[in-house]
């Protein structure tokens, strides 16, 4: 497998490293989810259902890119935040 130049090798198995605006988007995802678990009731599911459709949008954009099993984990993700929008609306 060739890397592009300029680019240090990476050791097998090891992590990437992620820049700043990653973990950032990272933790904002996760305050809105917890912020509509937490208020429960239809905007909790409004909330958690946006994060569902903002992260199913991702996906299909990405999907030709991603590994098949990088796709069926994030696919397996949207699946259980709908599943959590839709009991939160019933909550």
């Amino acid at each position: 497998m060739t890397r592009p130049a300029g680019q240090p090798a990476r050791r097998r198995g090891a992590a990437p490293k992620l820049r700043l605006s990653q973990i950032v988007a990272i933790a904002v995802v996760l305050a809105l989810f917890v912020v509509g678990v937490v208020i429960a009731g239809p905007w909790g599911a409004l909330l958690v259902g946006l994060l569902a459709v903002g992260a199913g949008a991702l996906l299909a954009l990405r999907w030709n890119a991603l590994d098949e099993r990088v796709r069926i984990f994030r696919a397996v993700v949207v699946l259980i935040c709908v599943a959590v929008a839709i009991s939160l609306l019933y909550r």
